[in-house]
């Protein structure tokens, strides 16, 4: 087989994978966007530099979300926690003087101890993600205004380090370290979802828990470890935030849950578990930014964006309500 006869046969095969028509979906929400904004500025540098600002956090709380739900799981109290660990981490920091390098490992270790409380609600009692997660969406957000006082609290690692800003919300040359950092929490998921014995459980525990508990896996045990790894993955796009724009706002973040989850289901991810990747939630999280700049810069409110998200999410969830019927019908 010659290389444009593999070629051919790798195009060919390419809109039968949804992420493929994902990145189409993308590209006609780009195109449209520079087509009617004024000016066409949509895709001025200028514009392209906060996309590329703003977007990493969202994508990485995707990401992870996606994962959850490819166990069959879902998280709504995602920007909760990113809230509440953030305001820790900046608590620590700025208040009692901790070193920022142990303030942001006790804020990460913390985002996961509330996935893992999430976890433990969710298998062991035998709460419905749904009840469990918004339950703790309330009490996490109830904590992060209790001990900020409902103020937002300082945060500037870099007076004292400035590594700890390059590190996390600096720069190389034209390119925003919290976009590297995206890439890097991407491979490394994509890594243990598709390349490991791990990700097999997950898919599996996703697609049909009674079969996967007959084979041996241990569903409760997979459920717990991708509710911490959304509570690390939540922490650490709060930390970035954070450090970002020098302050922790314990009300930030409120519409997250539904922005990420609504991203992973955009992105091919599906709400029954077992089917979805990691490249398809990215897409789909920048779908959601897409969205959001490019009716800002129409000058439509933040109260228009979240109309177009639940109406996307709504859009998502029925296109996925087909395909599993069709799949069901087989």
């Amino acid at each position: 087989m010659t290389v444009l006869t593999q070629v051919k046969h790798v195009l060919s095969k390419l809109p039968g994978y949804r992420s493929f028509s994902v990145l189409i979906i993308l590209i006609g929400m780009v195109l449209a966007f520079w087509a009617i904004t004024p000016g066409h500025l949509f895709l001025s540098p200028a514009v392209i530099d906060i996309f590329l600002e703003m977007s990493p956090m969202l994508a990485i709380v995707t990401v992870a979300m996606g994962l959850l739900l490819i166990s069959g799981e879902f998280d709504l109290s995602v920007g909760s926690t990113l809230a509440l660990t953030a305001s820790v981490t900046a608590i620590l920091y700025t208040t009692y003087g901790v070193d920022p390098a142990l303030a942001i490992l006790a804020g990460l270790g913390f985002g996961g101890f509330l996935g893992f409380i999430n976890g433990i609600i969710v298998t062991k009692l035998g709460i419905s993600s749904l009840i469990a997660t918004l339950g703790t969406m309330w009490a996490f957000r109830g904590v992060a205004l209790i001990i900020t006082g409902g103020y937002e609290v300082p945060y500037y690692p870099a007076e004292t380090s400035p590594i700890f800003f390059d590190f996390f919300s600096g720069k190389i040359g034209a390119i925003y370290i919290q976009f590297i950092w995206l890439i890097v929490v991407a491979i490394l998921l994509w890594i243990l979802l598709e390349h490991t014995k791990f990700g097999n459980w997950i898919f599996a525990t996703g697609s049909n828990k009674q079969s996967a508990r007959m084979m041996g896996i241990n569903t409760d045990r997979v459920k717990i470890i991708c509710f911490i790894i959304v509570g690390v993955l939540s922490a650490f796009a709060g930390i970035i935030q954070a450090t970002r724009i020098h302050i922790s706002a314990p009300w930030t973040a409120q519409t997250w849950n539904l922005e990420a989850i609504a991203g992973a289901v955009v992105g091919g991810v599906s709400l029954w578990g077992g089917v979805g990747s990691i490249i398809g939630a990215i897409l789909g999280a920048l779908c959601i930014r897409v969205l959001s700049v490019g009716l800002t810069m129409l000058g439509l409110s933040p109260y228009h964006f979240m109309i177009s998200v639940g109406i996307l999410l709504i859009l998502a969830v029925t296109f996925n309500i087909i395909v599993r019927r069709r799949v069901l019908r087989r």
